[in-house]
């Protein structure tokens, strides 16, 4: 009798960790992925932390899995992933902004552009897809490699319209 306590403790200490940690493997991947929302007056953009809910699965099927992508760096294909048209571009550092404004067609089924800023002074020269043709854009996913906020991120990014996302994180390389 005295050993099935003890294995008992064991048991219930070891089922409690493992689900301790399986949750919060769960919710790691969203945790700094924050959302410029549109506001009620469609004046401004208020932040909002991303949390686990079913209108943000495509983006993180988009961002976290692999699909096509077109990587760009000092505005020069750097790598394809995958075969068929495109469904991502990543653009490495903001030299590669001009592949943007260029009129593609395989480019048509790009619905997620990912862009890492290494420096903040890079904030400092804003992206405008208003004028580009995207048709299937849905995403636009700011990495920024420093400490950056909504604020900064809406004064950057002005979107080719209200129906596409715009999504930032702050990451610091190690």
């Amino acid at each position: 009798m005295e050993n099935k306590l003890p294995l008992t403790c064991y048991t219930f200490l070891f089922v409690f960790c493992i689900s301790i940690l399986s949750a919060n493997n769960a919710n790691a991947q969203e945790r700094g992925i924050y959302e410029l929302v549109n506001s009620t007056s469609n004046i401004a953009r208020s932040s909002k932390k991303a949390t686990t809910s079913t209108d943000r699965n495509e983006f993180y099927n988009l961002a976290q899995k692999l699909h096509t992508t077109l990587y760009f760096d000092n505005n020069k294909l750097k790598n394809k992933y995958g075969n068929g048209a495109p469904v991502k571009i990543t653009l490495e550092n903001m030299t590669s902004f001009s592949v943007l404004n260029k009129k593609d067609a395989n480019y048509n089924d790009v619905e997620l552009i990912t862009i890492t800023l290494k420096q903040a002074n890079n904030l400092n020269t804003p992206l405008d897809l208003s004028q580009t043709e995207y048709p299937k854009l849905r995403y636009i996913y700011i990495k920024c490699l420093f400490e950056c906020n909504a604020r900064q991120i809406e004064q950057f990014v002005k979107a080719p319209n209200n129906e596409v996302r715009i999504f930032y994180t702050s990451i610091r390389p190690s």
